[in-house]
């Protein structure tokens, strides 16, 4: 009893500092003068990743050309940073450093396809319209948040450490798992079959139509909506897997 009131109370905290946007690195950072301009950014290599760090807010759309664009306060367009990662075929978006305020720290940022998102420390990847693709991996971490539309064969989710992800669109299979005091609200996206693991207070739900795998542990809860044929449930110490 005494290791699950840890658990569910540093959950709670994750998910305090969260919502209050408290950044963990205690660097002063750079203010923005508030005087927004947009730059277009060359981006000279196609990816399959994209990660996301630092607090930048990430417009996502998909379209038939490749194209990057920097909407953010003049004196910030220095410290946003765009690198083309070829070793792991990845587009990086940081900050070389803490941006403290800002009327706008946004890249909107145009894909023919994309494989894998990574979003941390604050930062957010939201989509302006639907996202085709056969397979994608999204994975969110330390207080960050992705918010998208998508339709996709294969959907495999992570989120920790306070993080969340809200997703609507269809899918036909996904495996989805939350940890330490963060959520994935999947309701909103129609799946086949789903495979869905939470643990350390973390939530999830998710509404699937053929089959439901569930797991929850440790003060974690997970709600499905749908009426699957086959529901294989295990809740564990303290877990929740309820119907809604």
């Amino acid at each position: 009893m005494n290791t699950l009131v840890r658990i569910i109370t540093a959950s709670i905290i994750a998910i305090f500092l969260t919502s209050c946007n408290f950044d963990i690195n205690f660097d002063p950072g750079i203010i923005g003068d508030g005087n927004v301009i947009t730059k277009t950014r060359e981006v000279i290599s196609n990816f399959e990743t994209v990660k996301v760090s630092r607090g930048i807010d990430v417009i996502l759309t998909q379209g038939n050309t490749i194209s990057l664009e920097v909407k953010a306060d003049r004196n910030l367009h220095n410290v946003i940073t765009t690198e083309f990662d070829e070793d792991n075929n990845m587009l990086r978006i940081s900050a070389n450093e803490n941006i403290k305020s800002s009327a706008s720290k946004k890249v909107i940022l145009t894909v023919k396809d994309i494989a894998s998102i990574i979003t941390t420390s604050g930062s957010n990847v939201y989509s302006e319209s639907s996202l085709n693709t056969n397979e994608l991996n999204l994975s969110s971490t330390s207080g960050s948040h992705i918010d998208l539309d998508i339709d996709t064969n294969v959907l495999k989710i992570k989120t920790t450490s306070g993080a969340g992800i809200d997703i609507k669109g269809t899918t036909k299979n996904m495996n989805i798992a939350a940890t330490s005091g963060s959520y994935i609200r999947a309701s909103r996206l129609k799946a086949e079959s789903t495979t869905v693991s939470a643990t350390s207070g973390a939530s999830i739900s998710v509404n699937t139509i053929k089959v439901l795998k569930a797991s929850a542990t440790s003060g974690a809860s997970i709600k499905y909506e749908g009426n699957p044929d086959k529901v294989d449930k295990n809740s564990g110490v303290s877990g929740s897997i309820k119907k809604v």
